[in-house]
This record gives C-alpha cells, structure tokens and sequence, in this order.
C-alpha cells in the first residue's frame, strides 16, 4: 500500500526518523547479507512483543514480503522513541522479562534497519490497547533527506481508518532492490535453523501459511550419533529416530560462575546427508543465533569434523549485566570476549570425546561392512589378533570415506591391504617370531601407531605437496618486499589453504570471474592514483561454499582503515550484484581477505580495526605471519608426515 506525501500541516511532523547515511549504509543496507537473516530480525522482534504466531508470506508476483504478529504492539509513543530510535537500548529501558516471561532477543536496536537491505518501502502498521498507529518509509526519500544535510526523516503516517490489523505489528515490504525469492525449501530451513524456540506451542512461526518446525532444519532424520547436554536437553534424542548411539555429557561449562548449555552434537549417517552449509555448530543465546559456525573456529583436521552438526544454547553469553558479545551483524561474536573463551574449551573438550567415540563406534560399524566381501573376511581371518585391531582401524576409515563408490572402494581395499601386509611384514621377518612378551608387543604396537592411521596415509599425499610450498615460503620472511610480492601472487591465489585449512579446493566460475572482472574494473576507476598503484592483484574464487574475494596490496603500501574498508565495500557489493545475477536462489556467503604489509593505521586500535572489517564480512592478514599462520594451521600434516618417514625409515634399515 502506498501512500502520497501530504504536505505537513502540523509544524510537529508525527514521527521522526534520526540518522545519517553512514549509518544507514552500514547499519542497514549493507550489514546484512541473506533474506533469511534479515527476516529473523523482524521475528525475533516478535518474539520481544509477546508474540505467539508469526506470520512470513511472501508474494512473488506481487513482489511483497509481509511479516504480521500477533503480539501487544506499538503505540505512535512507542513507534517514536523506541522503534524508530536507531540503537535503542531495549535491556536497559524496559524490564529483564516481558510480561508473558521471556528474555528479549533484541539489545542493540538496529535490526530494524535490516529490511532496507531488501526493500526501498517499509510499511509498519500496529494496535496495542486499541491504539492503531502507522507509517511508511521510503528509502529513496530517507538518502535524499541524508544527502540535503538533514539528519531527520519523517515517514509518512497512515491515517488510523487504513490500518486494517486489530492487534500485534504488520510489516510490510516491497520494491525490493535485489531477487529475494528464494526457494520455500531454501528459506524455510534457514529460518528453522537460527531459533531454537520453535517447536512449541508458545511461540509459532508460519511461512506462506505453514509452520516452521524444528524438522525444516532436516538433519535430525540423518544422526547417526547423538551426544546431549544435561538432562534438559534428553528430549533431542525423541526427534533423532535414526540415531545408532546415544550418549549424555555434562552440561556445565564453568561450575563456579554457574554457566550451563543446552543443546546437542551429532555425527551424521554420511558426509552427502549434510550439505557444507550444516556442517556446523550452531551457537544461540535466549533461543536466537549469536555464532552461525564455531567449528570453524577449531581448524579440525579430523575426518569425524566433516560428519559433525550441533546446536548449543548458552545463554550465559548474553546476560543484561554484562557488555554485548555479539558483533553489530548479530550473526557472530566477539572471539576475544572471556565468555567464549571458556565455550570454546568446553567444546573443544566435547569434540575430544566425539571424536574418540565416534572412532570406535566406526571401527566396529565399518568392519561389520566390510567383512560382508568374503575375500576380504578370509584375509581378515589369516590375522593374528594383535593385528587384526589395525585392520579394524583401516575397515572404519575406509567405509567412512566420502563419495568413493562401490567399485573404487574396491580398488582402495586392494591396495591398501597390500600395503597393510608390507608395512606390518607378516611373516616376511625372523625376528617377528621371537616376540612373546605383552612389552615386546607393545614395542611393536607403538612402531606401527602411524601406519595404522589410513587418515594419515590418506593425507600422506596432500602433506608432501604442501611442505614444498610452505618451505619456499618459510625462505621468504627474510627476503626482500618486491620477492615476497612475487611468490605471493604466483602461488596465493591458487593455494587458498594457505588462508584456511578448510578451502582445500578452490574453483573459478568463469562467468562470474568475466562479469566480476568488469565490476572491479568499476571499482578500480574510481581509486586514487596512490590507492592503484598499490594494488598489486585481485582475484575471486570459491571454496567451501564461500565467494571469497582476495585482494594483494604491495608490501610497502601503508593503508589506512577508513580507506580500507570504503574499498571492501564496494568489492563486497560488486560481489554480491554479480552473484544476484548469476546465482540469484543460492546463499551469498562471502567473504574478502586483504593481504597486506603492514597493519592498517592507525596501528593504536587494531581490534578495533578487525572489527570493522568484520561486519563486512572481511579481514586481513600480513604477508610475514601468513606463513607461519600456514605452518601453525598445518601442524598435523607436519607431525604426520614426519611419523611416516620415521617408521619407514626404520623399516627399510632392518
């Protein structure tokens, strides 16, 4: 519903918007990168006003999102001095609890400003006490008030007989500015994913008319294993009816600060059961999404990682009394906070035991399957049982091998026993028969230990690969800018894993690659000349379902952070407008890494500097720690390889 600007009798204009275009762009317009991010600020608003049904309809044909609840609303007092107060500070105006109890999601007060990331009209129409009350914001109009030096919008009201809901909040959006009609599936098990207080009957959330349960997330049907926190959260073990194993664990994170979870971690049945977007653990506080992935965090080299999915509720991290963790996205945390900190190692203790579990029970499933080929039981047979524990080992990690089919699994069963009775030398050696005692078996066990390990030989490979480009790299600290330059540009942008273990295989679609190319050339023509010339190379890739935008300054070029981040995001929105383009339907996860010499000045508040550059999804890394990042990051392949080349350096001097 659009409404014509009257001209303002009334020398007190009724409502008032107060903000300035830096604000608004970083703040609103671009601080938000997915619809189902965007639409999560508006129901956790919701969940706030008491609500308890939400109603999300989107209406392609229209292009119209409407978000209706059916909470206690808002009066024009409460339009003006709370919904319209960009950072308004609901935790510490209003009561800890709302009427019906809860704990409001809200803290900041610039989710609001969320829906012009896709809507240039924002129409709000609400009834509390009886009381309608309306407006209508135009984002055309809210820039050019901003551009003429005034720092103040007044929406448009909407006259009371207009508004046609009799209770709770009705937003509506349309001329949305980028293709937001994503998929229902697509949207759906986004929304399902970042609330944990779906479920149940206090609160319901609808989408085009039907629910949006805890089963959208569409994961629990593929558990293999389960691992809950406490006896509150035993109930999640009802929704995995598939679930193999399940186990309890302690749901207490720091006793005397009495900081409890609530939540699960799971295996999943295979790695194709779960997409890359849900290997994850999910992080919420007062039942909303505070950190989309802490795996990550974690840099796990593990094959029992790749299967991992989890939700935690620790709602100690964001408690009234203390300082607001979650970075201004609200879709992260701050990793330095101590609150985090002490997550962080309860979890990182978590995955010690899941992964040692989920080991055995592989061990076992996967020697189950495997002894189903008789070839393959009658050489189980021949072994002794000291030997048959590493045979069991290489059964688990063979059958949990991703997207090896039947026939190629069969090729890899043939070399790799083989190779199982070379490196153990049955029967081959005299002095094997003289071993009798459980210490000279032990001996022997401890000789084999790596062997044994196919995660080792399966990255054997990979490693040996790696450390030729890490020692080439690790010469570099100490040579010249101009040579650091050089080697960074011939091997960085094709060796991402230097940037991050996950991004193993980066890939390049050409298309974008062309129209990106043109974008940044864009981009490029409205630099200074100072600002050109210290740009050596840019590039655009994809990883782990991340378009990843990696920029390559000249080592000497000092850059200052204002400058820097004014260029991320304008790469950011070339990205995204290529990628609404080409691949309108998909989630935009993007991310943009600048390769510096020094750090950007000024150098007195480099937190705050890394902070800024994550909101727009962006960071940087030195040219002189990214090799010794790389060598810290690759720790495990170092260690593995040089246990290989120990034991067989033995084995052939025998």
């Amino acid at each position: 519903m659009i409404y014509e600007q009257e001209e303002q009798q009334d020398p007190k204009p009724k409502y008032a918007l107060t903000i300035s275009l830096n604000v608004l762009n970083h703040l609103g317009i671009g601080l938000y990168s997915n619809v189902p991010a965007i639409l999560s600020e508006v129901v956790a608003n919701a969940w706030d006003a008491d609500a308890s049904r939400v109603d999300i309809t989107i209406d392609s044909h229209k292009g119209e999102i409407v978000v209706q609840d059916d909470g206690h609303g808002m009066t024009a007092s409460d339009i003006n001095e709370k919904y319209l107060c960009v950072g308004y500070q609901k935790r510490e105006k209003e009561p800890p609890k709302t009427p019906k109890g809860r704990l409001p999601m809200g803290r900041k007060g610039i989710g609001k400003l969320s829906v012009f990331s896709i809507a240039n009209f924002v129409e709000v129409q609400s009834v509390k006490n009886g009381e309608a009350s309306g407006l209508l914001m135009n984002l055309y109009d809210i820039k050019q008030k901003i551009r003429g030096g005034e720092g103040t919008y007044h929406p448009i009201p909407i006259d009371p007989p207009a508004i046609l809901i009799t209770r709770g909040t009705k937003i509506t959006l349309t001329d949305l500015r980028k293709p937001v009609m994503v998929a229902e599936t697509y949207l759906r098990k986004r929304l399902a994913r970042r609330f944990s207080v779906l479920g149940g009957k206090e609160f319901r959330v609808f989408l085009n008319g039907v629910e949006i349960t805890v089963k959208d997330r569409d994961f629990f049907d593929h558990v293999e294993m389960l691992w809950y926190f406490g006896a509150e959260s035993a109930d999640v073990a009802l929704k995995c009816k598939n679930a193999k194993r399940v186990i309890s664990l302690s749901n207490v994170v720091n006793e005397t600060k009495g900081y409890t979870v609530k939540g699960w971690v799971a295996t999943a049945v295979n790695q194709q059961a779960i997409d890359e977007t849900n290997n994850n653990i999910i992080i919420f506080a007062r039942g909303k999404l505070i950190q989309e992935d802490m795996l990550s965090d974690f840099k796990e080299g593990g094959l029992f990682s790749k299967y991992l999915i989890g939700e935690i509720d620790a709602d100690f991290m964001d408690l009234d009394e203390y300082e607001d963790i979650v970075t201004s996205n609200r879709q992260s945390v701050k990793e330095d906070d101590s609150r985090y900190t002490e997550l962080r190692e309860f979890v990182q203790r978590v995955l010690k035991q899941v992964q040692a579990d989920w080991g055995n029970y592989r061990t076992s499933a996967g020697t189950d399957k495997a002894l189903q080929n008789p070839a393959i039981k009658q050489w189980y047979g021949r072994l002794t049982t000291g030997r048959k524990k590493y045979a069991q080992g290489l059964f688990g990690k063979i059958e949990s091998l991703k997207g090896v089919d039947e026939e190629a699994k069969r090729q890899l069963y043939k070399h790799t026993l083989l190779a199982f009775e070379k490196l153990a030398l049955t029967d081959t050696l005299g002095f094997l028969e003289s071993l009798e005692t459980e210490k000279d078996f032990a001996m022997l066990t401890e000789l084999f230990h790596g062997i044994d390990d196919i995660e080792a030989v399966h990255y054997h490979q990979i490693a040996k690969g790696r450390l030729e480009i890490l020692k080439h790299f690790d010469q570099l600290l100490n040579r010249d800018a101009e040579i650091k330059e050089r080697v960074l540009q011939e091997y960085l942008f094709d060796h991402l894993w230097l940037l991050s273990p996950s991004w193993e295989r980066a890939t390049v679609d050409a298309r974008m690659e062309e129209s990106l190319g043109r974008e940044f050339d864009v981009v490029a023509a409205g630099l200074t000349e100072d600002e050109r010339r210290g740009r050596l190379d840019i590039r655009y890739r994809t990883a782990a379902n991340k378009h990843i935008v990696i920029e390559l300054k000249k080592y000497n070029r000092r850059v200052g952070i204002s400058e820097l981040v004014d260029q991320v995001m304008k790469y950011q929105g070339a990205l995204t407008k290529c990628l609404n383009t080409h691949h309108p339907s998909a989630p935009h996860l993007i991310e943009i890494i600048c390769i510096l010499g020094y750090h950007p000045t000024p150098e007195s508040n480099l937190r705050q500097h890394a902070e800024l550059l994550k909101v727009c999804n962006a960071r940087y890394v030195l040219y002189d720690e990214l090799i010794n990042e790389a060598l810290l990051g690759y720790q495990d392949y170092l260690t593995r390889t040089q246990e290989i080349s120990e034991i067989v350096r033995l084995i052939e001097s025998i």
